[in-house]
């Protein structure tokens, strides 16, 4: 039990917001947390209350690196591995250190809406490719990539979320990620790997990472605890060349605040070597890939004919193309009336107008009942606007 709960920030009480990518206050490991505080009792590390190696957290670090190693046989070492302040704190130094006002990024259509927003913020030319079931399309890929080299404007870097994307739930196929390598290699941009769900899958198999099958080359990879554990601890790594972490861990805000979260990180490492996180994870797989479940045969239940969805294979996300007649933010309005919230599609577009009939659901965050509520409203006004 978590004990009471506040609800997330945007979440309204009595609602059902089936917008919420956030792990369910009964899926939060509270009690464990406290369990991994109490066996500090007596032998509190100091290094936890004193700014920390920029690195980040000693053991957390060993952790990560035998975790790794293990799963994937990825070969990294100590000068692979950095700790950043969740994925987003990763991906926002990335962008800030690789890049200036005017440069240009790839980014999949649709994307991660607040990596969008982060690049933005930076200033950045953003050049989007449309996805099908299997990535990004290699033909407009190979297309945009010659276009820019014409005008002598080579991309920083290609922003990806390979594994159960944010928003539409699909993941790339080891094909297309051995063809984007090749074309980065041929071109020499970089590939940022947002992979902060690989460890929400309900198989036992997933393509290798981008950094995986890259041997590491040209490739910075982003994990996160925020899936896995609790968002609130604000907690990710960055695997890279030994050369980038270098660079990166000699940044300014690195070296001004002494590495990402010490208390937080030395708490995350009690609790992992503990074996307690992975434990934990095994658990949520069955929760979420139930909700999964749920939330699928309520769209096949509920929904009328001229819609499409996706039907992920692990972490928190549907995404749904409307019929033509139904616009997105209609649907929106009077969803809410009804107390129904979902993510606008236009918001995960470098283009907004191309999200016009597209939305996201999340099943990470509501119980079955509100599940099968919040998607059979949902159908009902469909249904009444393609009418």
């Amino acid at each position: 039990m978590t004990g009471p709960q506040s609800a997330p920030q945007g979440i309204v009480a009595g609602s059902i917001p089936l917008f919420a990518g956030h792990p369910a206050p009964e899926l939060l490991p509270v009690r464990g947390i406290r369990h991994a505080l109490a066996a500090w009792d007596g032998r509190l590390p100091l290094r936890a209350f004193n700014y920390g190696d920029e690195q980040g957290d000693p053991q957390l670090l060993d952790f990560l690196l035998a975790r790794l190693n293990a799963a994937e046989q990825l070969g990294i070492g100590r000068e692979n591995l950095m700790i950043v302040p969740g994925s987003a704190g990763g991906l926002a130094m990335i962008t800030r250190l690789l890049t200036k006002a005017g440069d240009t990024v790839l980014v999949d259509a649709p994307s991660y809406r607040d990596a969008l927003h982060i690049f933005r913020d930076q200033g950045l030319a953003l050049r989007a490719l449309p996805i099908d079931d299997e990535g990004p399309r290699l033909d407009a890929l190979a297309a945009e990539l010659e276009r820019l080299a014409a005008k002598q404007m080579p991309p920083r870097f290609y922003y990806v979320v390979p594994n159960f994307q944010n928003p539409s739930g699909i993941t790339v196929s080891e094909a297309r990620r051995r063809a984007i390598i090749e074309l980065s290699n041929r071109y020499d941009f970089c590939i940022v790997e947002d992979d902060v769900y690989s460890d929400l899958r309900f198989a036992d198999w997933a393509p290798p990472s981008f950094y995986a099958l890259a041997g590491g080359e040209n490739v910075l990879r982003l994990g996160s605890f925020s899936k896995t554990l609790a968002p609130g601890l604000r907690l990710g790594w960055l695997l890279g060349g030994s050369r980038q972490i270098a660079e990166f861990v000699k940044s300014g805000v690195l070296r001004m605040g002494g590495g990402a979260n010490p208390f937080n990180a030395a708490l995350v490492a009690e609790y992992c070597q503990s074996g307690a996180w992975q434990a934990h994870v095994d658990w949520l797989l069955g929760q979420y890939r139930a909700r999964r479940d749920v939330a699928l045969t309520a769209l096949a239940a509920s929904m009328p004919g001229g819609l499409s969805w996706t039907r992920p294979a692990g972490g928190y996300f549907i995404w749904l193309r409307l019929p033509d007649a139904v616009d997105v933010d209609e649907l929106e309005r009077r969803a809410q009336a009804q107390q129904v919230y979902f993510a606008n599609g236009r918001g995960f577009f470098p283009e907004p107008a191309k999200g016009a009939h597209f939305l996201r659901l999340s099943y990470s965050y509501l119980p079955p009942d509100d599940l099968r509520t919040g998607i059979a409203i949902l159908g009902s006004l469909i249904a009444q606007l393609a009418a």
